[in-house]
């Protein structure tokens, strides 16, 4: 009872004070409610013209003429809003609870500015703690106004915006410029007439085009709750030079692509942003897809899909750093930024049904899922098709580390042998499947780095095949079986017995385990290394010829300079001299890298590169038992005999064979 009567008192004094205020005039209060507004902020309000009631049918109105607020003494400007004049309408009955609702508020030319210093300080909080943002007792649901100007400055993310907004029959139209994130901004756009700020169930429209740096963006939909934002569903579309400038506009890290466009549909909801349904272009590949970004937990989580039916080999450069000119070398020397790893988690599939390459370079297709989790970032897995075959594994880099930690496992898997030289016309008309190993891990914040650190194996074997005879005579550098095969139109193929190409990395040092090609008609043996720091290579090639062409020249063949400039030239020296006909079996050894494949792959007898390492295998122990023995060695030439004609050979030009000289 006695709530009732306290509660029926307070409204009867407000009406009875009300009818004073109509009949009196309100201008008397302009004194007190400026000293008690003053006295409960700490900020000067000043109403210095009119303060008069306005008739309404719903609420009480009442029209404040040249009203200023200041700002805190830190802030930059004087005055935090000023105005011609103010209207507003005034819920009663939340007055009895210590709130002030105004349902529309109708501002004449204000002028607001709106301050965040490096401090963190906002001048639009009133209380005492400053990260107190919530429970304003003051609730605005409706803003009007005739011409307005609105600045906002944040010190902490480097924004200045200076905006310009009119009233016209058609909305509002507003004009922006200034700087956002330290980047040139500007936007231009119209919304409704009617600003509804706390109406949850009320969409406003907007239409706007904004440029912020070298993004561009255009948007056309409806917000939800201005002041908070709490929903809006947008048509948009960006276009930049680089999605990485994202970072600047939306505070999340993309990489570095080539120009972009795209369109979709930007939808928020309580902790969620989703970009739907959207489709464009990075570079000349196509993309499209749907994203998600969840903003509940302790940074942005994205996850969702994206498909390219064509994607450009050239448009990935840019991720890795191949864009960029270099002085010299090949390899990829721009840095990852590790550092904006943090901003974001994700789990992304990424699918490209065909490549755009060179036509030297078989990539065919790409399938990979990115993980990005506490600034580690690991594609698991990733697939690449590549000649009828597949590169498969993981890529994983730790960002936590410094310089960033790299692990790389792949699997070559039966790549096709004439599509792997797909621009060698004689070369397609060879049989074989390439398979093997890349296991490397290293530290550094560039692919050149990573690599030029790196340690671990790097295998590939061909086990059984067939090879155009015109590559294997250039191989063996049978200089007159190349003219015949060429004068002849000869398009036969030689077995291919094994191939073993198998290399140790230690500190980006590549050296060989096992090099060898043994066909019908050749082997190849090589030995030598690869240094990834320095881009340099060191291989030898020692071809044996199988046959007893008289023009058979087998000479080693030299493989130097660097990534950018090989050099390949043979000894002409020792060009003539015989070797033993067969490549030496001690270089092969039962612990290759690549021999757990060849075991996965063929578990039968038919497998002649088992065979082949099996055959060293015992010519190596029996080489060691008879050099227990004493026994001597086979010498290394045929004969004195065959070294006497190899020596004549060099001092004398060799005679044609009719063949040859039609």
């Amino acid at each position: 009872m006695r709530a009732l009567k306290w509660t029926g008192g307070i409204i009867l004094a407000l009406l009875v004070a009300l009818a004073l205020f109509v009949a009196f005039g309100l201008s008397t209060l302009k004194g007190p409610i400026s000293r008690a507004v003053s006295n409960a902020s700490g900020r000067e309000l000043r109403i210095e013209g009119a303060f008069k009631p306005v008739w309404t049918w719903v609420h009480p109105r009442f029209r404040a003429e040249k009203v200023s607020f200041a700002n805190p003494d830190w802030a930059s400007e004087d005055y935090m809003f000023q105005a011609e004049a103010v209207e507003v309408t005034v819920e009663l009955l939340p007055l009895l609870y210590g709130r002030v609702i105004l349902p529309e508020v109708h501002l004449q030319r204000p002028i607001i500015d709106l301050e965040i210093d490096e401090d963190g300080r906002k001048n639009w909080l009133l209380t005492q703690d400053q990260h107190k943002e919530g429970g304003s007792r003051i609730s605005i649901k409706a803003l009007t106004f005739d011409d307005a100007r609105l600045t906002y400055a944040d010190d902490i993310r480097d924004i200045s915006l200076d905006s310009q907004l009119a009233t016209t029959t058609d909305g509002v139209k507003f004009s922006t410029k200034g700087t956002y994130h330290g980047l040139p901004a500007t936007a231009q756009g119209t919304g409704a007439q009617v600003l509804a700020l706390k109406d949850a169930d009320k969409p406003y429209p907007i239409e706007a085009t904004a440029k912020v740096g070298g993004t561009a963006i255009k948007a056309k939909g409806t917000l939800t709750n201005v002041a908070q934002l709490s929903a809006l569903d947008l048509a948009i579309e960006l276009k930049g030079q680089t999605m990485s400038e994202l970072y600047d506009v939306i505070g999340i890290a993309f990489p570095e692509t080539t120009p972009y466009t795209t369109r979709g549909r930007l939808v928020k909801g309580e902790n969620l942003i989703a970009y739907e349904k959207f489709s464009g272009t990075v570079g000349e590949s196509d993309i499209a897809g749907s994203l998600q970004f969840d903003l509940g937990g302790k940074r942005a989580f994205m996850h969702g899909t994206v498909d390219s039916r064509l994607l450009n080999l050239a448009d990935l450069g840019p991720l890795v750093g191949t864009d960029q000119p270099k002085d010299e070398g090949v390899l990829p020397d721009m840095p990852f930024d590790s550092d904006r790893w943090d901003s974001i988690d994700a789990d992304v599939r990424i699918k490209a049904g065909s490549i755009k390459r060179p036509k030297q370079l078989p990539l065919e297709h790409l399938n990979t899922r990115i993980v990005m989790r506490d600034k580690v970032l690991t594609l698991a897995p990733l697939e690449f098709g590549l000649a009828g075959g597949t590169i498969a594994g993981t890529v994983r880099m730790d960002g936590q580390k410094e310089p960033i930690a790299g692990n790389v496992d792949l699997r070559v898997k039966d790549l096709e042998l004439p599509k792997f030289f797909p621009t060698i016309k004689e070369g397609q008309a060879s049989i074989g499947d390439i398979n093997g190993l890349i296991q490397l891990v290293g530290n550094g914040d560039t692919v050149a780095e990573l690599l030029g650190n790196s340690n671990g194996k790097v295998g590939l074997y061909l086990d059984g095949g067939k090879i155009s005879r015109f590559m294997m005579e250039l191989v063996a550098m049978d200089v007159w079986g190349v003219a015949r095969t060429k004068l002849s139109h000869d398009q036969s193929s030689v077995d291919i017995r094994c191939a073993i190409a198998d290399f140790g990395v230690k500190n980006g040092q590549m050296s060989t385990n096992a090099f060898v090609f043994d066909t019908q008609v050749v082997n190849v043996e090589g030995t030598g290394g690869v240094n990834l720091k320095t881009e340099q290579m060191d291989l030898t090639l020692n071809p044996h010829p199988k046959d007893r062409s008289v023009a058979s020249l087998n000479s080693p063949l030299y493989i130097k300079g660097t990534f950018s400039e090989p050099k390949v030239a043979p000894d002409w020296k020792k060009m003539g001299a015989r070797g033993v006909g067969a490549v030496a079996m001690g270089l092969l050894s039962p612990f290759l890298a690549v021999l757990p494949l060849m075991q996965e792959g063929k578990k039968d007898k038919d497998s002649p590169c088992q065979q082949l390492i099996a055959e060293a295998t015992k010519s190596a122990k029996q080489s060691a038992a008879e050099a227990k023995a004493g026994k001597p060695r086979p010498p290394v030439t045929e004969s004195k005999k065959d070294e006497e004609k190899a020596a004549a050979g060099r001092s004398a030009p060799p005679i044609s064979p009719p063949a040859a000289s039609q």
